[in-house]
């Protein structure tokens, strides 16, 4: 008997002890294969992030869309992160429940997939939308488009609404089942419910995430840009060659030969041929959209040509764009590339550094920095001057050191005085340029000229060969000079006027109406807080809920299956306070950190820079350095993975405690419990420890998606909102009628030490055409913020018409008071043309259309890019050079995207920002509504056949038909035959003050306006 008792208790002993192995040995278990899965998932998205991102240094610029690169990179890898759990549950478990299960699964799945990549697609024209808008928010203001474009982003944001709601649809109509159903699932699932649970919801899960799969692989490929250039053999730069034919010493062979090139599926430009020698200066020069820029972006391999050969020295090529890419960073790692990631910073380097400052006269702008060159540049280039962000892409193209040097008109924004200083620094006869012996190309005139049109090369060589057929170089600009001597300062006067001198733009508005992070592309386009709303934020909260009474109903069931228990469950509920406690507390600042860390991956998606990365062969550099974003961004997931985790460990070793507790109960009361109560409480207490797993995990994914709606208040609550309070009037319906404009000690100032306007006191009779000039920083485009109030006054008043314009509403006053031809004219390549020409939808398609024609576009809109070649639209034919339209009968050209048409030229953005003044005007003249014209440094970067038709569409347009024109402009000379003595003026300021104003435009008088 003694034996029998002793072998009982071995044998519960035993029990026990494998309980406990069993049941630790399931939690480390789980928790290993967890962790694999874990770090497998993480080692995925990056992959897939990296593969997307080499994709993008491989695509051609053109045809690249950042929106897109962005939602693949977020959504869409989101959408993949478990497949490599879906594989590995399925493949263990699919035996066990295929049969039985895979029916209820199938038609769920093929509904999915549409619905959930239809949702995807929906969510990335959206951020597109708002990348859009965001990159030209200082455009949009001054136009007055920001209220159509958030009218524009909300019916986005309500079709993915909509297309989300489509796929919540279908996952409510399968939640519902009949009475039969549910029992005989409940049969099933009572036998194999973890199984069939897993495989149920992997396959819609992976059905659905396949459309992400299929997005990538679409992007992945896409035809990378083509490789057409060679290289010619180098020879010895420094001295003379003999050449056995001629028997005499010949200069070393060319830097550059181009062999019969034909540029664009039209013949842009055709029969081009071109040889420059080593060290020589070469400048391209001709009207608006003859190619010159088409034919320096092939030298750098971003247009391929139909035809023909480009053969170089080197392919160590600097390149400085029209519209300069500076990555968001400091000045000093701007202009010093990528040089930091492979060389020390020696004094040699230093040394060189300090020359390329020099000559780029950038010193004086880092004394007046705070931080110097260490002063953060901001997203695009916002925290300097477009003056500034040129002679920083200059100073990187120099610091480069390259054997070709391409400048796309790097001097348009520069004052005479800089601009004069820098060009003797690098072309005079010691320049550093000449120097170096550096091939350089300049989209301008000099030694050898190259002019462009009619399809073709009118004109080349030096201009001593070419000045006798000065004749071809006048039609194009009857200021274009060159020096004929070898020291380009001595007459730089003249080149000046061709290079289209101007001062920088003023301190940026942005600074006033909130400091440039407040538009950090990378944060705000983050779109994971609309994810965790749309998506997480739902499941998160039914579950929860769901789980809470799961969990009520099985501890009642454990207490009544072993009474025991019962005293057990304050200490367990002890336990998950604290371990909930230092879990959300944890994770909540692991979330924070994950998203910052996530806003610089997306904002190296967002950098518009690939022909300066791949022209100065940095390609590899960015791809290690996404790498290193990418890491330093998984480094907050996998802490909060490894939290996860130890939650998982923490709660299964409670439930093994509470499981061995049940055992040893059993094993204790030996015929006082029975084996079906044992039983019932070992399977409750497995289901328990999930059911309180899931609700942790769902508690902290709820509160996860509160904090993303908290994130978005705060957003909403804390960004400056311009205008504030105070526009309480309510004009007429046909204000302003005429357009007097009168400014009563106007003060204003980006910053309180810094006062761009002074007591500025002005009358501006209503059709009147004032043209405001000065040098640096003397306030001129600061007098056009103030008109358009995105810069707000400190003290004094504007009236338009006896009203004080800031008592009328921002949205009225943009909208309907004034038309502005900015700078850097607004083109949303994701949006349609009508949309790009009228956002708000108000003009008749005849409108548009005479708009078009009256700027000579409609030819160019007549071709729609494909991916081969340029193709005639059915709905528009040209009958003349001009590009007007044979048939008004069909227009679906204007409904047609932006990105599907040939790429504008420089000076064509300017005459489509022309078109939207036209078509804007137009649909106000309808309401008796004469909108004052303001151009803002409109015609700086244009030839001067454009700025002469520019200025001749406002005066034939605008001034003709009384309304009052502001134009800002440093460069008067095209201006001249369009101003009216006796009504028209010029205003030069000096230092926020108006310095002279006249009414005397005789001739004498305006030049010498002109060169003051």
């Amino acid at each position: 008997m003694a034996s029998s008792v002793t072998l009982e208790s071995d044998h519960g002993f035993w029990l026990i002890v494998s309980s406990i192995i069993i049941y630790v040995g399931l939690a480390l278990s789980t928790a290993r294969y967890h962790d694999s899965l874990n770090r497998l998932k993480l080692m995925t998205r990056s992959a897939l992030v990296g593969l997307i991102h080499d994709k993008t240094m491989d695509l051609p610029s053109v045809t690249y869309d950042t929106g897109e690169a962005t939602t693949l990179m977020s959504t869409d890898t989101d959408s993949l992160d478990g497949i490599a759990e879906m594989i590995h549950e399925i493949w263990a478990q699919v035996v066990e429940v295929l049969i039985v299960c895979s029916h209820m699964s199938r038609f769920v799945a093929k509904h999915l997939q549409p619905r959930q990549k239809a949702w995807n697609n929906a969510t990335q024209d959206r951020i597109a939308a708002t990348g859009d808008m965001l990159a030209a928010m200082k455009v949009i203001k001054m136009l007055g488009f920001q209220y159509d474009l958030i009218r524009r982003i909300q019916r986005l944001r309500n079709t993915e609404l909509w297309k989300a709601s489509k796929l919540r649809l279908v996952m409510l109509y399968y939640a519902i089942t009949d009475t039969e159903t549910a029992f005989t699932t409940m049969a099933i699932l009572s036998m194999i419910t973890h199984p069939a649970n897993m495989v149920m919801t992997i396959v819609p899960r992976a059905v659905a995430a396949f459309s992400g799969f299929e997005r990538i692989q679409t992007f992945l490929l896409q035809k990378p840009l083509k490789a057409y250039r060679e290289t010619l053999p180098r020879s010895d730069t420094h001295t003379l060659v003999w050449d056995p034919s001629s028997g005499h010493l010949t200069k070393p062979g060319p830097a550059i030969q181009i062999r019969d090139v034909a540029i664009g599926a039209k013949d842009l430009l055709r029969n081009i041929n071109i040889e420059l020698a080593v060290g020589s200066f070469t400048v391209l020069s001709g009207p608006t959209g003859s190619g010159k820029s088409s034919l320096l972006r092939s030298l750098i391999g971003e247009v391929v040509p139909t035809r023909g050969s480009i053969k170089l020295l080197s392919h160590q090529i600097a390149y400085c764009a029209q519209k300069p890419w500076l990555p968001n960073g400091t000045i000093r790692n701007a202009i010093r590339g990528f040089a930091d990631m492979h060389d020390a910073i020696g004094p040699e380097s230093q040394e060189w550094y300090d020359k390329v400052i020099e000559v780029c006269c950038l010193a004086q702008d880092f004394a007046s920095l705070y931080d110097g060159d260490q002063t953060q540049i901001g997203s695009r280039g916002l925290n300097l001057s477009g003056g500034q962000r040129q002679r920083v892409a200059l100073a990187r193209a120099l610091f480069a050191r390259c054997d070709l040097l391409l400048l796309d008109d790097t001097f348009s924004e520069l004052d005479g005085d800089t601009e004069r200083i820098i060009f003797n620094h690098l072309f005079g006869s010691t320049g550093l340029l000449r120097q170096l012996k550096t091939t350089v190309v300049l989209v301008s005139n000099s030694h050898h000229i190259v002019v462009l049109g009619n399809y073709g090369i009118i004109d080349q060589g030096p201009w001593q060969t070419i000045k006798v057929k000065a004749a071809s170089l006048a039609k194009f600009s009857a200021s274009h000079h060159l020096s004929e001597n070898a020291n380009l300062s001595a007459s730089f006067d003249k080149l000046s006027a061709q290079l289209r001198a101007k001062d920088e733009t003023e301190v940026d508005l942005t600074r006033q109406t909130g400091d440039p992070a407040v538009y950090k592309n990378g944060s705000i386009l983050n779109s994971q807080d609309i994810q965790l709303i749309d998506k997480q934020l739902p499941t998160a909260l039914a579950t929860l809920v769901t789980q809470i009474f799961k969990l009520l109903m099985q501890i009642v069931l454990l207490c009544v299956a072993e009474k025991w228990l019962a005293l057990s469950l304050p200490i367990c509920m002890a336990v998950v306070y604290v371990v909930q406690k230092v879990y959300l507390q944890t994770s909540r600042q692991l979330r924070f950190l994950e998203l910052e860390a996530r806003a610089g991956v997306f904002s190296s998606f967002l950098e518009s820079g690939l022909e300066t990365i791949r022209t100065f062969g940095w390609s590899r550099a960015v791809i290690r350095e996404n790498i290193l974003r990418v890491d330093d961004s998984q480094r907050p997931e996998f802490l909060l993975l490894c939290l996860q985790r130890w939650l998982n460990i923490v709660l299964d070793l409670l439930a093994a405690a509470i499981a061995t507790s049940v055992v040893a109960i059993a094993v204790g009361f030996r015929g006082h419990v029975s084996g079906a109560q044992v039983g019932i409480a070992l399977n409750i207490m497995l289901v328990a420890n999930t059911t309180l797993l899931r609700l942790v995990e769902n508690w902290t994914l709820l509160e996860t998606s509160l904090g993303a709606i908290a994130r978005l208040r705060t957003l909403e609550n804390t960004t400056p909102v311009e205008g504030g309070k105070g526009a309480s009037l309510d004009p007429a319906q046909d204000w302003p009628q005429r357009g007097h404009i009168q400014l009563k000690y106007v003060t204003a100032s980006y910053q309180p030490e810094n006062i761009a306007l002074k007591g500025l006191k002005m009358d501006i009779p209503a059709g009147q055409k004032l043209v405001v000039c000065g040098r640096t920083g003397s306030g001129k485009s600061t007098l056009l913020l103030t008109l358009l109030r995105i810069l707000e006054l400190q003290s004094g008043r504007i009236e338009i018409d006896n009203i004080d314009i800031k008592q009328v509403a921002l949205e009225v006053l943009r909208q309907r008071c004034f038309i502005t031809v900015s700078q850097d004219p607004l083109l949303l390549l994701n949006e349609t043309l009508r949309f790009n020409l009228d956002p708000g939808a108000s003009a008749i398609d005849e409108t548009i259309i005479a708009a078009l024609s009256k700027t000579g576009l409609s030819s160019h809109f007549s071709r729609r890019r494909t991916a081969d070649r340029i193709e005639e639209a059915d709905s528009i034919e040209e009958t003349d050079t001009f590009g007007n339209f044979a048939s008004l009968s069909e227009r679906p050209i204007l409904d047609q995207r932006m990105s599907l048409f040939s790429e504008l030229s420089a000076g064509q953005c300017q005459l489509f920002a022309v078109c939207r003044a036209l078509v804007k005007a137009s649909f106000l003249e309808r309401f008796g509504i004469k909108p004052i014209v303001l151009l803002d440094e409109a015609t700086s970067s244009l030839d001067s056949v454009t700025e002469s038709t520019i200025y001749r569409i406002i005066d034939e347009e605008f001034t003709t038909k009384g309304h009052t024109v502001i134009i800002v402009a440093h460069r008067l000379g095209a201006l001249q035959k369009y101003m009216k003595t006796g009504r028209d003026a010029v205003a030069v300021m000096a230092d926020g003050r108006l310095q002279d104003a006249s009414l005397d435009l005789q001739p004498a008088t305006f030049a010498k306006t002109i060169y003051a």
